[in-house]
Parts: C-alpha cells; structure tokens; sequence
C-alpha cells in the first residue's frame, strides 16, 4: 500500500498548502491515463469550495440533494433556476439557499457528500496527475469547508475501506469504480447463495441502472459494507459490474408481483434526440416526453453525439442554440448536409429569440424554432405535428 499512502499523502500536502497560502483556484486531478472528465477542486481563500468531475458529476449531485434536502425537488423545480457558471451544481445550490428552498446547513452536507465520493476516487490509486490554476473561482459559492476536515474524513473512509478488507479491490477488479452499476449475471445461482428477502431486493436493485453509490443510498448503508456484500457474489459469478450513463439516478421501482397478463405487441416508440449542455434541461425534457410514450437519446456533448444520431436515427432532434462547443446554427447547417438527416425534423430551443434568431434557424433549415425552456403543451404539439409530417408520403410529381 506504499504507493497508495503516497499518492493520498501528495494530494493531502498540495491542499495543506495551498490552505496554508489562503489561495484561490482550481486544482485540476488525473487518475492512471483514463478516459473520463479531470476532477476539479475549488478553493476560495485557502477553503473548499466544491468538487466536480469524474464520469457521474450529474449522479453524485442528485444523489447527494436527495439525501439532505429531498424537499427540493418539488413539481418544476428545474424551470426555476438558471446556472452561469459551468459548475451549474454548485450554482443551483446558491440560488436554492439564497432562495430559502434549503438551509445553509443542507447546502453545506451536500457539498461534504458531494466532496466525499470524488475524493474516494482517489483511494487505492497507483498515480496521479494535478494542475493548479491560480485565481479560477465559482460564480457563487454556498458554504466552504475546512481542508483538515475533508482530509479527516477521506482518511477515515479508506480505513473503513480497508477494514472491510477491500484494500486489494483494483487488484482483484481491473478499473473498479463504484460508479460501476451491478448486474445479476446468473439469478439461479444468485438464487442459491442468499434468502429470499435478499433475492427479492438485490433483483429490485441490479437492474443495470444503479450505481453502487445509489444503492449504498437507497439501502441507507455505508459503502464499504454493501461492497463487502457484493463482493463474494461478483467472485462467484452472479453478479457482474458494468457502466451506466451519467444521468439523474433512478428510483429503485417496487416489487411487482408476478401476474399472468396477455401481451399486446405495441408500436415502437418515437426517438426523440435531445441536444443540450445543460443536464437540468435534459432532465426537463426527458420529464415532458417520456410520460407522452417518446423514447429519449440525451446528447450533452454535440461533437461527440453525432455518431449517436447516426446509429440511432433519431425521429425528431431537439438542439440547443448555445453550447461550449459549437452552436446550433452550425450543427443543424451540418446535419442538414447529411443524407441521413435531411428529413428529420430539427427543433432549435433557445431563450434567445428574436426575429433575426429565427431568420438564421430558418435559413440553416431547422423545422421549427421555440423559446427555452419550453412550454411543454406547445413542445408536445409541435413535436406531434413535425412527427406527423415527416412519416407523410411525399407527394410525387407526375
């Protein structure tokens, strides 16, 4: 474990000091070469501000709202804040105590939560990489932490980590994370290792759409015990352990009893493909359309999702105007050019609208241009409609 108490013991004299020097900035980290988003580490005056990055930055903030301040998600909660920054967790958690939705206290165990799993990422680790850029800063800050009480705290999870005797976990599971989401890979001799009670609940949860870190939440218990758990189960073969997309995490469904029900073929759901940075508004989206029977692709990084459009072919594409990366215009004149793509239905979403706005949209060839966010009866209507046309016959000409 030498090379692990090094690296723990570099990362913990870097933030001592730049405690010590009351500093401001980003501190920027790197794990063995993967392929996923650097973890970012805020610090305002030589104090944590907040922590993001990794593969679920979107998962490990709900993840951490729902345990402290579940109050928060009330009916159109995600209309009602606005992210500036491109930190928008730590931005919405501003506004929701400046608001007086949460407390300061709340706030300040959710950025704890928050700062607790992505410095858990670095347990166990062979190497690390790390920048620091003076004078970066969030827009708005909600609480600030002690950087002795999160090395504190980091240093009590690993020895609960190794107490459970979990110390040899990257040795034994190449690329461990428990952002790993478990799968019963043989339910018969899963059947046979645990009670009924236990098979009732681990089917409800290993559906493939938990992470472990949402199932330590939902069974209420630290996780280190649920590893240890599931430990002996994924040695033997009967659960396994894959990725899962960085999403709002779901709620663990009830158990449904088993009834005899006939099946009645139903027609494909509509593909609808949403484009957008911002996760809250994917979240929204998703929220008016899969209630209405559509199927939701969720796209946050443009460049990158076209290859998605391309495999999955979409029946509507929903764009954001305005993104880091390109610009809707942009995209929508290239998917335009595209064979594949010159039929289907391009809506652009953007709260900038003005004559010229819609002039532009027009001119790249989008089908329809509508305010953000959207008025969900009007989204639907005009999703209905385009849907509609498209599948028309064209006319052809005698």
């Amino acid at each position: 474990m030498a090379s692990d108490i090094t690296v723990m013991s570099q990362l913990m004299l870097k933030l001592m000091t730049l405690q010590q020097q009351r500093a401001t900035g980003e501190l920027t980290l790197t794990l063995d070469h993967q392929q996923t988003s650097p973890w970012r580490i805020f610090l305002y005056m030589g104090r944590l501000a907040y922590a993001t990055g990794g593969h679920h930055p979107v998962r490990r903030w709900f993840r951490a709202m729902r345990a402290h301040c579940p109050e928060f998600f009330e009916p159109g909660w995600q209309t009602q804040y606005r992210a500036i920054g491109d930190v928008w967790e730590a931005d919405i958690l501003h506004q929701a105590v400046a608001a007086g939705k949460i407390s300061a206290t709340q706030a300040r165990s959710v950025v704890q939560t928050i700062v607790q799993e992505v410095f858990f990422t670095f347990i166990e680790r062979q190497t690390i990489d790390n920048t620091w850029t003076a004078g970066v800063q969030l827009v708005e800050q909600a609480t600030f932490l002690s950087v002795e009480q999160v090395i504190q705290d980091s240093l009590q999870l690993r020895e609960q980590w190794r107490n459970q005797g979990l110390g040899s976990l990257q040795e034994l599971l190449r690329d461990f994370s428990p952002d790993l989401a478990p799968i019963i890979r043989n339910s018969e001799l899963l059947q046979s290792k645990v009670n009924e009670g236990t098979y009732k609940t681990l089917t409800r949860l290993m559906r493939g759409k938990l992470t472990l870190w949402d199932i330590a939440l939902q069974l209420k218990k630290p996780l280190p015990g649920v590893m240890r758990s599931l430990l002996p189960l994924i040695r033997q073969g009967a659960i396994t352990l894959g990725t899962v997309s960085d999403e709002i995490p779901p709620l663990a469904p009830a158990v449904i009893p088993e009834v005899a029900v006939k099946v009645v073929p139903q027609a494909p759901k509509k593909l609808i493909a949403c484009i957008d940075d911002s996760p809250l508004i994917i979240s929204l989206l998703k929220d008016i359309l899969e209630p209405q029977g559509y199927e939701v692709l969720a796209i946050n990084d443009p460049l990158h999702g076209i290859a998605m459009l391309l495999s999955h072919k979409p029946d509507l594409i929903l764009l954001d105007l305005v993104m880091p990366s390109t610009n809707g215009y942009e995209l929508c004149n290239f998917l335009r050019k595209t064979t594949i793509f010159q039929r289907t239905p391009i809506v652009i979403l953007t709260s900038r609208d003005k004559v010229v706005d819609r002039m532009r949209a027009k001119q790249v060839g989008s089908s329809e241009f509508l305010s953000k966010p959207p008025e969900p009866d009007k989204l639907l209507a005009t999703i209905a409609r385009l849907i509609n046309e498209q599948s028309m016959p064209k006319p052809q000409l005698l």
